[in-house]
């Protein structure tokens, strides 16, 4: 044990923690290269709390893609399908797996634990493949009726839509087998890894909307959207499973990038009929 102490140091607590947890969450929710093994348990519980600022990135990573294929000429739907390549790329399509293993998990188990089973199937089945299928299609659909001026619009709608999971992390029940849950060693986080996530949640906010391509009355519907999609997913998911997966909190992520991206698109619509 203590060649292990000499070899690993102590543990980092507090704000050392909490900033090594930055590291932790990129290195477990992207591709990113960014290495730092080994990681304390507090380090990864800090994870969870910088999950909106992995979808900082991962939108930036995807908007930059979308604004230089505009800007090359490329059609609005191309330039579309790779910035949605772009983000799949990024988090190694890991919420896009949680949604296909939610989907048939919850449309094909009848009781909590027929569904759980199903969830852990490496294999897709039906209702996996519409899932996704639709969550790509509608992702498309909506990115290719932005304009280029609009391309804040998508490290906020990342950021946001990563926001839920960690409240879900907080308030509800990890159900899924210790032998062969993934996600555990985030758990349990705090209200101020939650706190920390609302803050980083609020950054691409606050700059769409000072930055002007975003009023602040969308800006309440936005917020509003996303956490009415959290409680109801949280009340659902009480319902049929008694709590939360990883694979559900992915879900839950993608269901909220399809709902901002709409809510954006219907607020941005009736402001145009109103002028």
């Amino acid at each position: 044990m203590a060649a292990e102490r000499k070899g690993m140091g102590a543990a980092p607590r507090g704000v050392g923690a909490a900033l090594r947890g930055v590291r932790a969450a990129f290195v477990s929710f992207s591709r990113l290269p960014l290495g730092g093994y080994p990681y304390q348990a507090n380090e990864w519980r800090w994870a969870a709390a910088h999950l909106p600022l992995v979808g900082v990135v991962v939108g930036c990573i995807a908007a930059g893609v979308w604004w230089l294929c505009l800007a090359a000429g490329l059609s609005a739907l191309l330039a579309a399908t790779l910035a949605v390549a772009a983000s799949l790329l990024a988090t190694g399509a890991l919420h896009e797996d949680g949604l296909a293993d939610a989907a048939d998990g919850l449309g094909g188990g009848h009781d909590p634990a027929r569904a759980l089973a199903i969830m852990k199937d490496s294999r897709i089945g039906s209702y996996g493949a519409l899932a996704l299928g639709l969550s790509l299609l509608g992702r498309v659909a909506a990115l290719a009726s932005l304009s280029r001026a609009e391309w804040l619009l998508l490290p906020l709608v990342h950021a946001l839509a990563r926001l839920g999971p960690v409240r879900l992390m907080l308030s509800e029940r990890y159900v899924s087998a210790a032998e062969t849950a993934r996600s555990p060693h985030f758990l349990p986080i705090g209200r101020a890894q939650l706190l920390v996530a609302v803050g980083w949640a609020l950054c691409p906010l606050l700059v769409a909307v000072l930055a002007g391509p975003l009023r602040w009355s969308t800006s309440a519907w936005l917020v509003a959207a996303a956490v009415l999609l959290s409680a109801a997913a949280a009340r659902y998911y009480r319902r049929r499973v008694g709590g939360i997966t990883g694979d559900l909190l992915g879900a839950l992520e993608q269901a909220s990038e399809l709902l901002l991206l709409l809510t954006y698109l219907l607020c941005r619509r009736a402001l145009e009929r109103s002028l």
